[in-house]
């Protein structure tokens, strides 16, 4: 990339940003070091790892390389068989628990949506014993330990021995000398441990001076006594240095052994906070991953330059498909640099592997190169002008863009170069950024001169955005197929900028109209028109009354927006209050319903109570058609409800086949009859049912899922189905003789009995078992427990059969 152009966009200032985010010495380096690159495999790898590594913070906020330290120095002196000091181990120890971490930690995350990280992680060489070796030897604080070898532990054990007994006699002699000493105090000099003597009772004192105070009144004596013993402590302190250097040189060799393998994960731990760091500095930024291509095509949706502080206004640009050139205008301080400076650090921040500050479906192309010429700069140096200055970075970027083009253009001549040129596909594109392009010289010829540059750009097919203040660029951008205007407004009211940027628009200088609106005299206005020609002033005319018609067509797209969300808001409404209708018609519905299934209910007691007097004979013709057209009232009344839409779909869709469903409709095979399921026992075995106003349970083998469609057609049929089996059914006795019977045989009999006994209205009944063996007799008592139509049952009188018959009575 070009260097100058890099720095023109400020694109280190982001570098150091992203630094900042960056853990320890070495993933800076490698942060600062990010150049962008031209691969787009590359480039795409790298927003990959940026991409993971912010869903990985998303999982785990707390994920770092923990305490790595750059290592790199330590493992160099000890490849070369130097010796490395206890905090220089401790450093080492730090980094290979890092990498021992990080190597676990990425070992544990999803392949399929952490596949680089995890690779990475793989990679990581883990070195334990070494992490074992350094911490028997030093503590964390850099103390060598006794641990650290047995001859280590045995001198030092010696060499406190020593120095407590060496402390206990300087004690003593401290009282011995005491009316010679200037302070009751052991000190030390040369390293040896001596008593301040007065200098007038220096002859009091045997032993060796050391030294003596500034003022002469004191000498710091070592008595002979303790010589010896001072003699010793020093022999043990040196081997005890000898002790620790010979094991610091014994592990530090070990560590040079595994030098390039711990450089490796050194490295790896650097890449992977690398990459922890762009999507620290992406979250913070509000950045996001954009699509990649080699097309020329971006599109820049509510990008903010990332440098940017305040509050800061999106910019919405593209280029690439119908156009490749875009010439921006507008009034200074309008933004028309900050547009500029925004394309080209967020496609640099794109190749980097950076996310960049814009929405989620933003894309970018992968230049092999970016140019920029932006800011008004001088040449001391050089003792150029501005103008001069631009000019010559201008032609440094056309010639390389000409050795571009030239090295990825085929050495064919002539026509089959040409035919050549057209089926393969572009040389990789270029940018070019040209900030007020022309300016800082006579207007006439700045404004010829952009307009060559343009085209040169132009015929070569260069990807660029160039802004300017000619009006002539403006017709060009107007009248050549590939590039377009675009401009920056400006609210000529409040006359500031909005720095919204707008493609396909050319921009107005508003000089006049700024004029006019501070007061200057309309008749300079009106002169300024003149002098301006009739070009212009169509030029400034055309470009007012573009603004208008766009300004009225957003105007307009707004007001058809606001009606649209009035309009939906209103359907909403009426759906909401429909739907509520339905349910109050629904709910209407269900109450008809209820009152005439409870009407039913009282129908087919009377059913009951008719055939219960038919069995007694006392039945009349009335009573009959009257029970008869009691029941075609109640078929009629049923029958006119219409069934509720949403109950008729879920009819209509239902399925009657899996396991059996809390709220099903469900027929009773003992009973023939329909009812609702209500709910079932722990091991599915037993159903609770409501069948019209009784509530009971069954087994389950009883019964029968059906379709509610089939069901209430069924229900609406009830009525002359059971007048029907009133006149055909033949009578229930009030007995049931199973005496001799096999127990299986015998209940299975009894349920249907019992039914059929309480469907005939009978109040209750007798059930002759005999006493034989007793095991009939408590089979039927067990069933009669759990029957859900039996409200009692007791054994007979005496008289009327004792414990061999049982009298039953029923719930209803």
């Amino acid at each position: 990339m070009h260097e100058k152009s890099i720095q023109t966009l400020e694109y280190p200032k982001i570098l150091a940003k992203v630094a900042h985010e960056a853990a320890f010495s070495a993933s800076k380096e490698l942060v600062m070091g990010l150049e962008p690159t031209a691969d787009l495999q590359e480039a795409r790898r790298r927003q990959a790892y940026t991409t993971e590594a912010s869903r990985l913070i998303d999982l785990n906020a707390d994920v770092s390389v923990r305490g790595a330290h750059d290592i790199r120095a330590h493992l160099v002196r000890a490849a070369r068989e130097g010796i490395l000091l206890p905090a220089d181990l401790v450093e080492i120890l730090f980094t290979v628990r890092s990498a021992h971490f990080v190597s676990r930690t990425l070992e544990k995350l999803d392949p399929e949506s952490f596949p680089l990280l995890r690779a990475l992680g793989a990679d990581i060489p883990v070195r334990p014993q070494i992490a074992r070796r350094i911490e028997e030897t030093v503590s964390e604080d850099g103390e060598v330990l006794d641990t650290a070898s047995p001859g280590l532990r045995k001198i030092r054990f010696e060499l406190r021995g020593a120095n407590q007994r060496l402390q206990d006699r300087l004690r003593t002699l401290v009282n011995e000398f005491g009316p010679s000493l200037q302070e009751a105090l052991v000190t030390t000099r040369n390293d040896r441990y001596v008593i301040p003597v007065k200098a007038e009772q220096r002859s009091h004192v045997r032993g060796i001076v050391h030294d003596q105070s500034s003022s002469g009144a004191t000498v710091f004596v070592e008595p002979m006594v303790i010589v010896e013993m001072n003699n010793r402590l020093r022999e043990l302190q040196a081997e005890e240095r000898q002790e620790i250097e010979r094991i610091l040189r014994q592990l530090s060799s070990e560590i040079g052994r595994e030098a390039e393998t711990l450089k490796v994960a050194l490295e790896l731990l650097a890449e992977f906070d690398l990459h922890l760091a762009k999507a620290r500095y992406g979250r913070m930024t509000r950045s996001s991953e954009p699509r990649l291509n080699t097309d020329g095509i971006i599109q820049l949706r509510n990008a903010r330059h990332p440098l940017l502080t305040g509050k800061v206004v999106p910019t919405n640009f593209h280029l690439g498909r119908d156009f490749f050139m875009v010439v921006i205008t507008g009034p200074n301080t309008g933004g028309k640099t900050v547009a500029l400076k925004t394309v080209g650090l967020l496609s640099l921040m794109a190749q980097a592997g950076l996310h960049i500050p814009a929405d989620d479906d933003s894309e970018i192309t992968i230049f092999q190169d970016i140019f920029a010429d932006i800011g008004d700069e001088q040449s001391i140096e050089q003792n150029l002008s501005t103008f001069s200055s631009h000019l010559s970075r201008i032609i440094e970027i056309l010639r390389t863009v000409e050795e571009y083009r030239k090295r990825s253009t085929p050495d064919i001549r002539g026509k089959m170069a040409d035919e050549l040129v057209k089926r393969e596909a572009r040389p990789q594109p270029t940018l070019v950024l040209f900030d007020e392009l022309g300016a800082g010289t006579d207007p006439s010829e700045g404004s010829a001169l952009a307009r060559a540059i343009l085209t040169f750009l132009l015929d070569r097919h260069i990807t660029t955005v160039a802004t300017t203040h000619y009006s002539e660029l403006k017709a060009f951008a107007h009248e050549q197929k590939g590039v377009v205007n675009a401009s920056v407004e400006f609210d000529i009211e409040t006359l500031s900028p909005t720095y919204k940027l707008s493609i396909g628009l050319p921009g107005r200088s508003n000089a006049l109209a700024i004029a006019q609106r501070l007061g200057l005299d309309n008749r300079i206005i009106r002169g300024a028109r003149r002098f301006l020609g009739n070009a212009g002033v169509r030029m400034e005319n055309l470009l007012e009354g573009l603004q208008s018609e766009r300004k009225a067509a957003e105007d307009e797209r707004f007001n058809l927006n606001m009606e649209r969300v009035e309009a939906e808001y209103q359907r909403k409404q009426l759906e909401s209050e429909r739907h509520q209708l339905e349910l109050d018609r629904i709910r209407i519905l269900n109450e008809a319903r209820a009152q005439a299934s409870r009407e039913l209910d009282e129908v087919l007691r009377e059913i009951g109570k008719v055939r219960a007097t038919a069995k007694r004979g006392n039945i009349t013709q009335d009573h009959l058609g009257e029970a008869r057209q009691r029941a075609r009232a109640l078929e009629q009344k049923v029958t006119s409800i219409p069934e509720p839409m949403q109950r008729q779909n879920v009819a209509r869709d239902e399925r009657l086949d899996g396991p059996l469903q809390i709220g099903d409709t469900v027929r009773v095979l003992s009973f023939g009859q329909n009812a609702e399921l209500l709910g079932l026992s722990a091991d599915r075995s037993e159903a609770e049912v409501q069948m019209g106003a009784l509530r009971f349970r069954v087994n389950v083998d009883t019964l029968e899922r059906i379709s509610k469609r089939k069901a209430a057609s069924e229900e609406r049929a009830r009525p002359n189905i059971i007048m029907q089996n009133i006149e055909e059914r033949p009578p229930v006795d009030l007995q049931l003789d199973m005496r001799g019977w096999r127990v299986e045989d015998a209940l299975a009999e009894l349920d249907t009995y019992l039914n059929d006994a309480v469907l005939a209205g009978l109040s209750s009944v007798r059930l002759l078992h005999g006493k034989g063996t007793g095991a009939l007799r408590q089979a039927v008592r067990e069933q009669l427990t759990h029957h859900p139509l039996v409200k009692s049952f007791a054994f007979a009188p005496p008289k009327e059969g004792g414990d061999g018959v049982t009298i039953v009575k029923f719930s209803a």
